[in-house]
């Protein structure tokens, strides 16, 4: 009995150890032609924006060409809004843009950053790549805040450069996943914070008003609505069905052979 027991637990170890390739290889299978072209070019994408870190202009260009090449004829598998299918597409051919004209190297590594992070949110609608960018993004208003209250022009203005350079960045790919209304009301607090920033005279007061309310709905769309632990664990993407399969086959087997032992002590009895 013990013995049958160690080989149980042998199995069961090593079928733990391989649920998660079998359950990623059977998701890869299944992933209809549409899903597996698409994730051909967040490959694609991902490839751009190594190739342009290491300064590889010519590999990022050819890239790029693909990328601007086959996105338009992707079919894809869900819907999008014409505003968020014409921000991704802007996105690839600003970048393709940029290269040709042999743009400095920050140029290019922000548009290969930006067609990086829009490819991905078509392929990832559970955690964007997107979303990383929160802590960066809420530094940057908190600098932005102590700025306006000290009322330093200077720093303030290349702060808010900055920031909105950063959201420009993420913005194709967030539109991907947020309402346009949504959308309008972050684009019309930058629009209020650049307007005032023209002004002879800035009324600081009504700048830190909307970099408050900025702030706040820049939040609540990047941390989103809070999923529970059951609802990732049933998720059709999760592992944890296959896990549960292995784990009610041998304790299944266990009971099995220890139902036939207690028979066996039985009838011998």
């Amino acid at each position: 009995m013990k013995k049958n027991i160690r080989f149980l637990l042998f199995f069961l170890i090593i079928g733990l150890m391989l649920a998660w390739p079998i359950h990623t290889l059977i998701n890869r299978l299944d992933r209809p032609a549409e899903e597996k072209q698409l994730a051909a070019l967040d490959h694609i994408a991902q490839e751009l924006l190594t190739h342009t870190k290491k300064g590889e202009l010519e590999e990022a260009q050819e890239k790029i060409r693909l990328l601007a090449e086959r996105f338009p004829q992707q079919r894809l598998p869900v819907s999008l809004r014409i505003d968020s299918l014409n921000a991704v597409t802007q996105s690839i051919l600003a970048a393709k843009n940029s290269f040709a004209m042999s743009s400095t190297s920050d140029q290019l590594l922000w548009h290969a950053t930006r067609v990086r992070i829009a490819i991905d949110a078509l392929t990832h609608d559970h955690q964007p790549m997107w979303r990383s960018y929160y802590v960066s993004y809420a530094t940057q208003m908190q600098n932005l805040m102590e700025s306006a209250v000290e009322r330093n022009f200077d720093q303030f203005r290349q702060q808010f450069d900055e920031n909105t350079r950063l959201y420009l960045a993420i913005k194709p790919a967030m539109s991907i996943h947020l309402r346009e209304e949504q959308i309008k009301q972050i684009d019309a607090a930058y629009d209020l914070i650049s307007k005032e920033l023209r002004r002879s005279r800035i009324e600081w007061q009504m700048v830190r008003n909307a970099l408050r309310d900025l702030n706040g709905t820049m939040q609540s769309v990047f941390i989103g609505k809070d999923q529970s632990a059951i609802a990732l664990l049933i998720h059709p993407a999760s592992p944890f069905p296959v896990f549960v399969a292995i784990v009610g086959a041998v304790l299944l087997t266990l009971a099995y052979v220890a139902w036939k032992k207690y028979r066996g002590q039985m009838h011998s009895a």
